[in-house]
């Protein structure tokens, strides 16, 4: 349930070397950093709402800055198993009914293009779409997800969120007394990364 929403996660991209971002088209490779990183859902059980995230996520991409900049070798992989909802007992349904971690562990992501880059009112920042395919609990899907991109000395930062229904990636839809839950849930993220030294 939840899950598809990391995924989405997914993606993304964190901190160049500022000689790298400012003045040169140089391509630079970049490691996700995890401490600074987040993947979150918010889900309607329609009775309440509630939110799951985590920050066990890896990946790698390489950056040519630009303009526009262009993204290559991007995928992002999360730990189904770390999504927190902030209920032990709601956790453990979600990875064991729903997420089914011990077959599917993992949720990953794969960039294939950015479309559509546009400079922001800042020069260093840029709204685009990443599309590439999403893979969760075994099944792979073509997404869009509407970002923004910061180009920072020293970082790179992403942020973006996007609808994903659990039915597309067949996640059974959870129940609260005979209630059936939202089968959508909006995914969300905000990643940073930095170039490998």
């Amino acid at each position: 349930m939840i899950r598809t929403a990391f995924v989405l996660v997914l993606i993304s991209m964190g901190s160049v070397g500022s000689g790298a971002i400012a003045g040169s088209d140089a391509a630079v490779q970049f490691r996700l950093h995890a401490p600074e990183s987040r993947v979150w859902f918010d889900a309607d059980a329609r009775l309440h709402r509630f939110r799951g995230e985590t920050q066990q996520l890896t990946g790698n991409f390489t950056l040519r800055p630009g303009p526009p900049p262009q993204l290559a070798d991007a995928t992002v992989t999360i730990d189904a198993a770390s999504l927190d909802t902030g209920h032990p007992e709601r956790n453990a349904d979600m990875r064991q009914d729903f997420l089914e971690v011990g077959g599917f562990p993992t949720i990953a992501f794969r960039v294939g293009e950015l479309l559509m880059p546009r400079p922001t009112g800042n020069p260093a920042s840029w709204d685009l779409v990443l599309q590439g395919k999403l893979t969760v609990h075994g099944i792979t899907r073509d997404v869009k997800v509407p970002t923004t991109v910061t180009l920072a000395a020293e970082q790179v930062t992403a942020r973006g969120q996007t609808h994903l229904d659990m039915r597309d990636y067949n996640i059974r839809v959870p129940r609260l007394l005979l209630i059936p839950m939202n089968s959508e849930v909006l995914v969300g993220f905000e990643v940073v990364a930095r170039p490998v030294r």
